[in-house]
Formats: structure tokens, C-alpha cells, sequence
């Protein structure tokens, strides 16, 4: 059975989600092995806002070079 267009677009935004969602929560918890927990929460609400995956992606990389302080 062939997928109709919407089918497949919804699939696709369906998979990005879940891709944004476990970037951010990957990101969250890197960050929270280095900072406080109430300096890593107050940025939750700005990584929510970032609609974009390939922004998100490109954050988590250096989060897990940064040191800790």
C-alpha cells in the first residue's frame, strides 16, 4: 500500500518531534551533569522555542565540551 502526501508529511513531523524532543532532553541532561540544576532549568524554556532541529543539534555538540564550574 502506497503512503498518501499527507500521510507521509505527518509521519515525517511526527519522527522530527520526537527527534526535537529527545535533542533537548539529551542537551538537558548533559548540562545537567556539569551545572546546578536551577541554571540548567531556567534554559528549558529556551531550548523548547528553538523550532528548528538542525539549531538544536548544533547546541548539543558543544554542550558536551563545556566545562563545568
Amino acid at each position: 500500500m502506497q503512503e498518501t502526501n499527507y500521510y507521509q508529511l505527518l509521519r515525517e513531523d511526527f519522527i522530527e518531534q520526537g527527534t526535537r524532543e529527545t535533542t533537548i532532553k539529551n542537551t538537558l541532561t548533559l548540562l545537567n551533569d556539569k551545572f546546578a540544576a536551577d541554571a540548567v532549568n531556567d534554559l528549558i524554556p529556551v531550548l523548547k522555542r528553538i523550532n528548528v532541529l538542525q539549531q538544536l543539534e548544533q547546541l548539543h555538540i558543544p554542550t558536551a565540551r563545556v566545562q563545568s564550574q
